[in-house]
């Protein structure tokens, strides 16, 4: 009887830790660690505009304290990094990553980009001065027999078929600046400045030997000699 007793002690245990432990909830799964994305707040620099070798201080979150294979690129060119930290990078813009209206920042860490910073501060380089045709000399000497012919007409007799004396007075590269000087019974100072430019003026003063001005007034690029009146 004490047998009987003791066995189905044994199974009553037996069978209250079996409901027990059928009882007792799994463990949960842990959840998987959510993507860090790189991410770009802020992007200053110390010049008035960017250019090649422009140094750039990032600014933001998710970078990874140390840059390892992570990279960042400015307009899909990688850009050398001096200082690398989760939310700050310094790096330098790329000489091949301009001329272009914009530059786009991005950073990837781990192979996961972040999205594009654009700065639109470039540096524009300047156009550069065309430089014009030099106007021939023989047009110059063209303009001269136009004025003489134009005085003429006004009534000032300034020596024509004469051996002219021609001196450059030019001082700047943006005009041009002749003298014509006539010795013979009387002196006679042609005057003629005009713009370097491939199509110029003329303007033309003629002086008396006493320095007085005869005539004055403008010759144009398409007018030839006229005929004397």
């Amino acid at each position: 009887m004490k047998l009987k007793k003791a066995v189905v002690l044994i199974l009553s245990v037996f069978v209250v830790m079996a409901f027990v432990m059928g009882c007792t909830p799994p463990t949960p799964s842990p959840s998987p660690t959510p993507t860090q994305y790189p991410n770009i707040s802020s992007i200053r620099y110390d010049s008035n505009c960017i250019k090649a070798g422009t140094q750039l201080r990032i600014y933001g979150r998710n970078f990874g304290d140390l840059k390892g294979t992570n990279t960042i690129t400015m307009n899909g060119i990688v850009a050398a990094v001096s200082y690398w930290s989760d939310d700050e990078i310094i790096a330098v813009v790329p000489a091949s990553s301009l001329p272009a209206r914009e530059l786009r920042v991005a950073v990837t860490v781990n192979g996961v980009p972040s999205d594009e910073y654009w700065l639109y501060g470039i540096c524009v380089a300047p156009t550069p001065t065309p430089t014009p045709t030099p106007v021939p000399l023989d047009r110059v000497d063209v303009a001269r027999n136009i004025a003489i012919t134009k005085a003429h007409n006004d009534g000032v007799n300034v020596p024509y078929n004469v051996f002219w004396i021609k001196t450059d007075l030019s001082t700047g590269i943006g005009s041009k600046h002749y003298q014509y000087t006539y010795y013979g019974a009387s002196k006679w100072i042609i005057d003629i400045t005009y713009p370097v430019v491939e199509q110029p003026d003329f303007t033309v003063n003629i002086f008396s030997e006493w320095g007085l001005v005869m005539w004055s007034g403008m010759v144009y690029y398409w007018e030839t000699v006229p005929l004397m009146e």
